[in-house]
């Protein structure tokens, strides 16, 4: 297997052969989390011994789900299985930034690349999701709009 070249704008330029004139590769935030996919088993080797064999293939699955869950979800015709898939994804990529910030003070030379592109896939994804809404039916959750939980009072019991 060929690694992608070590920095995002490389890899961007010129994609994948799987993805030569494939329309998904116009998402960039699918760019992103391909890019990620393909370098994160070889990144996640950099952390040796410092980390358990359990914790590192949890990683590399994590991150390798991000990228499948939007070309899946990408892939369906209809908006509210595209958001599902979708929201896999974010799910996947908060899982991902929690086993980084597992790592603590554990030294890795990619974190700050990583953190930085999950973070624009977060935002891209949340912002698409939110779109999706209205056509699904759903309103657009808004802060405050939610309305406190009421709950019945208990008649006490004599």
């Amino acid at each position: 297997m060929t690694l992608p070249p070590l920095d995002f704008a490389a890899y961007e330029a010129t994609p994948p052969t799987a993805y030569d004139g494939d329309p998904i590769w116009r998402t960039r935030m699918f760019r992103m989390a391909s890019y990620l996919s393909a370098r994160c088993a070889t990144d996640a080797s950099l952390l040796g011994s410092r980390v358990s064999l359990q914790v590192s293939q949890q990683f590399v699955r994590a991150v390798a789900s991000i990228a499948a869950n939007l070309a899946e979800g990408y892939s369906r015709g209809a908006t509210h299985d595209r958001a599902r898939f979708y929201t896999y994804a974010l799910g996947s990529l908060r899982e991902t930034l929690a086993w980084i910030d597992a790592l603590g003070e554990t030294p890795w030379a990619p974190r700050a690349e990583y953190r930085d592109l999950l973070i624009q896939i977060r935002r891209q994804l949340l912002t698409a999701i939110k779109a999706m809404r209205p056509m699904m039916g759903e309103r657009s959750a808004t802060r405050g709009a939610r309305r406190p939980i009421t709950y019945p009072s208990r008649k006490s019991e004599s």
